[in-house]
């Protein structure tokens, strides 16, 4: 019963996975001989031709990660506890913020594009109608990547809320209850009663989060393109690997192998958040 599963995973994943883990220590434009060359490709990445290319990216994925906790696990906890409290509309609510997790993200990337296009946009006309001068979203350094990290926050927002109002409903009502009737506030509530019971989840979401965001290309891809633009201000690691990979525009090092390097240092960056993440799971799970 599971060797047709078996076999799917080692043909699209596993294999892939080790051939790109045995392909790092290889010099190879993407066709003819393999030439073995070490670590060699690691010390180009880490300390040298690539190394500035790589750690510029990097850092982006890090503020990737750091935006993206404040911009949407934070308020998808509030927006949560909000929903929580509201008798009325509350289902109408749920799926305004769940539409937009419901989209491709290439989609998402597109139509954002357009809607912050600084000429003919509507997010700039619209602030042109209170007399302000709406800036070029996608075009300004400093922009840039906050713009695509709202994007892409905007997008998951849904995800975090319903989760997270999951994990609210699931607190024992009778404490709840009982804080009513002593004439605690909601807001009390929050904080001392059910805060305090989705730290676990809070902590999973976080993992979860950062695994995300380390293997994030779709959106910075539909947005910027491969170059990560402008002037790399929003390359990522993802971008890196398809330009160094696959080549794009302008891209002078290409190599399949250098490339191959790059995707098994984000793995090693990953790999211990992942194990982090089972960990903190099974432990739950024992727990229930």
């Amino acid at each position: 019963m599971l060797a047709p599963l078996a076999v799917v995973y080692t043909v699209f994943i596993a294999y892939p996975f080790f051939s790109s883990l045995v392909l790092s220590f290889f010099e190879w434009p993407g066709i003819g001989p393999k030439t073995y060359i070490g670590l060699d490709n690691f010390r180009n990445v880490l300390a040298g031709f690539m190394r500035r290319e790589f750690f510029r990216a990097f850092r982006h994925n890090i503020i990737f990660f750091l935006l993206s906790w404040v911009l949407s696990i934070l308020p998808g906890y509030l927006l949560a506890l909000c929903l929580y409290t509201v008798v009325k509309g509350s289902s109408f609510f749920k799926t305004v913020f769940f539409i937009p997790n419901t989209l491709s993200i290439i989609i998402v990337g597109f139509l954002w594009g357009l809607l912050l296009n600084p000429q003919w946009g509507a997010v700039n006309r619209f602030l042109a109608v209170f007399g302000i001068q709406g800036p070029p979203w996608l075009g300004d350094t400093k922009l840039a990547l906050p713009t695509i990290i709202a994007v892409s926050c905007w997008r998951s927002m849904g995800f975090y809320i319903l989760t997270f109002l999951a994990a609210i409903l699931g607190v024992d009502r009778s404490m709840i209850e009982a804080a009513g009737v002593d004439g605690a506030k909601i807001s009390t509530v929050a904080v001392k009663i059910i805060t305090p019971q989705i730290y676990p989840l809070l902590g999973t979401l976080t993992i979860l989060l950062l695994i995300w965001n380390f293997n994030i290309f779709d959106i910075v891809f539909a947005m910027e393109g491969a170059q990560g633009g402008p002037a790399g201000s929003t390359d990522v690691l993802g971008t890196l690997f398809y330009r160094i990979a696959f080549g794009g525009l302008g891209s002078s090092n290409i190599g399949m192998g250098l490339g191959a390097s790059v995707v098994t240092l984000i793995f090693l960056i990953v790999f211990p958040f992942s194990i982090l993440y089972i960990m903190t799971v099974e432990k739950r799970s024992k727990v229930r």
